[in-house]
């Protein structure tokens, strides 16, 4: 099975433009997603989807190899759809290009819960985070993840679902991973845009609104999300911290 991995980087960004070439700890942080993505075991090939000429030319400059994509694009895995038109792959895993912590082993974890996903007909996983920190409940940045019994997704949410109307139950953190393979990316770039997709701003609830499953797994805690400058800061900590480790 060939797997590739495609980092969407986008230049616009409503809350922070330009954000991929931003730089966390002196380095930008499109480097360090690849950085980490191209030390996973599983993955095959590594490229780079962007419709920015800056970005490409950045990429291009580092040794990364890079892809020039549309620029109206909704999503990254819509992007990431476009790439698949390009280069052929079995697996398809999206890794935010906002993501500079993500581990190679969640790579891996979310590329090897689709292979299982697959033998029950579910073309698409995702990773979470099994413990939200206080601090994440209520930062609008933050997306929670409610698995199922049965290993896939009941929704995702900015909310810090779900509600502990009765017995509480122990939040999650959706990590911005994804595999897909090269069918259920044709569909879901086939697909509009749901309401509650368009309300949450997150990309995968597509495939929740159009009535298909999304298998998820436990991967490693640690990683943040990039969605504003100051979010650069909590990244520049984390890395502080491991350096002194």
């Amino acid at each position: 099975m060939t797997v590739l991995a495609v980092i969407p980087a986008r230049w616009q960004s409503t809350r922070f433009p330009g954000k991929p070439l931003a730089q966390i700890a002196g380095r930008e942080m499109i480097a360090r997603v690849w950085d980490q993505v191209v030390q996973t075991p599983s993955v095959d090939q590594t490229v780079v989807a962007t419709d920015s000429e800056n970005i490409a030319a950045f990429c291009e400059a580092n040794g990364m190899d890079v892809v020039m994509t549309r620029t109206d694009h909704a999503t990254g895995s819509d992007r990431l759809a476009e790439v698949a038109e390009k280069i052929s792959a079995d697996i398809y895993v999206n890794v935010q290009g906002d993501e500079p912590l993500i581990e190679p082993a969640s790579i891996d974890a979310v590329s090897t819960c689709l292979l299982a996903a697959v033998e029950r007909g579910i073309g698409v996983s995702t990773g979470y985070i099994a413990a939200a920190s206080d601090d994440q409940l209520d930062n609008p940045s933050v997306v929670h993840l409610v698995p199922a019994l049965d290993g896939t997704v009941i929704t995702f949410s900015r909310f810090p679902v779900p509600y502990p109307q009765g017995e509480a139950m122990q939040r999650t953190v959706h990590v911005g991973l994804y595999a897909f393979t090269a069918a259920a990316l044709a569909k879901y770039a086939a697909w509009e845009q749901g309401p509650v997709e368009k309300s949450e701003s997150v990309e995968i609830l597509r495939f929740l609104e159009h009535g298909e499953k999304v298998a998820c797994v436990p991967v490693v805690p640690g990683s943040i999300g990039v969605d504003t400058p100051e979010d650069v800061t909590l990244v520049e900590a984390v890395l502080a911290e491991r350096e002194t480790l």
